[in-house]
């Protein structure tokens, strides 16, 4: 089992991924529910007069199965899990070895892990989690009467958690679809099947609970979150409707302990149908990729530095160069209010429009530059594996009217100043090297080890030179002045107040 966190309306909670020791944790990723649907049909009532979801779970359970895998572990040397005081008196007594070598208390152990599948077609293919079965060796199959198969790994997909299997089916396996035309609404009956604790064919019910929890880090997608209780082992069995159709992937639980606690998280059909096509086809799934980066929400304060009046949109903080943002002149400072005409309100709304179209579609951005509209045609690249996060950095002294009015201290970019704050020879600007608390600038979240680029749209070099931008945005009137700022590698904006 694995932990990570997961936000759900603003908090930050514990989730456990749900394949029964299964390694990895789950990434971030799904599709708002954007349009209502008419309401899904109630249970049917049985020749008793009870309401019941036997006739539905009697033809879909035949198309769930357990998945089984293996992977070898190393396991440390002996030596090493003892308490440090303890080392030098077990080596010595019974002639342990240093560590880190092949040796009678070190080496590699099989692991066991299990989580749930369905199979989607006709010629064999099984829809899981990856967390399910990354790093497996030996992945095997068993069917909903017991039978057991070898199964081989088609592809799979980090960012969204899923991965397809393949096997050699029985004559006549059956198999379910995802929903492509049903857009859920919190109160809808939903029934997961799954086999949690190898216990297999388990049905549980229950309703959707809420749809658009953001995933973590905020990458891709909203989960659909359900009541119906789902446990360990639980991971990558279907989440039906009332009609039989897959609506979601199980993939997670809320859970202090790794029992069910009536939370569980389902990846939507909308998405993992795209990204089982995908992978099906090609073995893997390809996003595209605009090049803008830095990315930021529009505050109110931001939109008054910017001079708007709404905070729909995302501002862009940098272009990466030879980009397709790039390539088709966007600029930083840029406001992205659309693509291909849908309307862009957050980063994660962006970032999900873009991932969702193909490495070279060509794609129009509109998007606001000094109060005006211009749309730009894209052409998609396709995007980069994801790198590590940028580094940061910190700050020295000066500025009256700076430090006295808005709480912010910079300098001039000496080489001193430079490899004391390990700021690259090729920025230009003035290093924060301090900021008062409760101070304008501290509200503006600028801090110490920022170097100041722009300021209302102008290059900044010196003190004198950003205080000048300053008094000048006073006498305009401005509430708040636009700083552009670099953190390590990351360049952004901050609405600065002026009073």
């Amino acid at each position: 089992m694995s932990f990570s966190r997961f936000q759900v309306s603003g908090k930050h909670l514990p989730v456990l991924a749900l394949g029964v020791g299964a390694a990895g944790v789950i990434a971030s990723l799904a599709v708002t529910a954007e349009a209502q649907a008419p309401r899904l049909l109630a249970p049917q009532v049985s020749a008793n007069g009870q309401l019941s979801f036997a006739d539905l779970v009697e033809r879909v359970s035949p198309a769930v199965v357990s998945v089984l895998t293996e992977r070898e572990v190393r396991a440390s040397p002996l030596s090493e899990q003892l308490p440090e005081e303890l080392r030098e008196m077990f080596r010595f007594r019974f002639g342990l070895p240093d560590g880190g070598g092949d040796d009678d208390f070190s080496g590699g152990r099989r692991q066991n892990a299990q989580g749930s599948g369905f199979f989607v077609d006709a010629s064999g293919h099984i829809v899981t989690n990856n967390h399910v079965v990354d790093g497996a060796d030996e992945i095997t199959v068993r069917l909903n009467g017991g039978k057991t198969l070898k199964a081989t790994l088609v592809g799979s997909d980090p960012l969204t958690d899923l991965a397809v299997l393949k096997v050699d089916p029985p004559q006549g396996q059956a198999f379910v679809q995802f929903a492509d035309d049903v857009r859920l609404r919190v109160g809808d009956w939903v029934v997961a099947v799954g086999n949690p604790y190898g216990l297999s064919g388990t049905v549980t019910a229950g309703i959707v609970s809420a749809i658009g929890g953001e995933g973590r880090d905020g990458q891709f997608l909203d989960f659909i979150q359900i009541d119906a209780p789902i446990n360990r082992g639980n991971s990558g069995g279907p989440t039906f409707d009332l009609k039989g159709r897959v609506v979601g992937v199980n993939t997670a639980i809320y859970s202090e302990t790794g029992g069910s606690v009536g939370i569980g998280f389902a990846i939507p059909a909308s998405v993992a149908k795209q990204t089982v096509a995908q992978l099906i086809k090609n073995g893997s799934v390809t996003r595209g990729f605009l090049g803008v980066s830095s990315l930021q929400n529009v505050t109110e304060d931001l939109a008054a530095a910017l001079g708007r009046k709404t905070t729909n949109g995302v501002l862009v903080g940098d272009v990466v160069p030879e980009s397709p943002a790039a390539k088709a002149g966007i600029e930083p400072q840029d406001i992205v209010v659309a693509v291909n005409g849908a309307a862009v309100n957050d980063v994660r709304e962006l970032t999900r429009r873009v991932a969702a179209l193909p490495p070279g579609s060509k794609t129009s951005v509109k998007i606001i530059r000094n109060g005006a509209e211009r749309n730009f045609q894209v052409t998609l690249q396709e995007r980069p594996s994801d790198g590590a996060a940028p580094t940061t950095r910190q700050p020295a002294p000066n500025e009256d009217s700076l430090s006295s009015e808005l709480g912010l201290r910079v300098t001039e970019l000496s080489q001193s100043a430079r490899a004391q704050f390990r700021v690259p020879d090729g920025v230009s600007g003035v290093v924060i090297t301090g900021v008062k608390p409760d101070s304008p600038a501290e509200d503006a979240g600028l801090r110490a080890g920022m170097v100041i680029l722009q300021a209302d749209g102008k290059a900044v070099t010196s003190g004198t030179g950003l205080r000048r931008l300053v008094e000048e945005a006073k006498k305009a009137g401005k509430e708040a002045i636009l700083i552009r700022h670099q953190y390590g590698d990351v360049k952004q904006f901050s609405a600065l107040p002026l009073k």
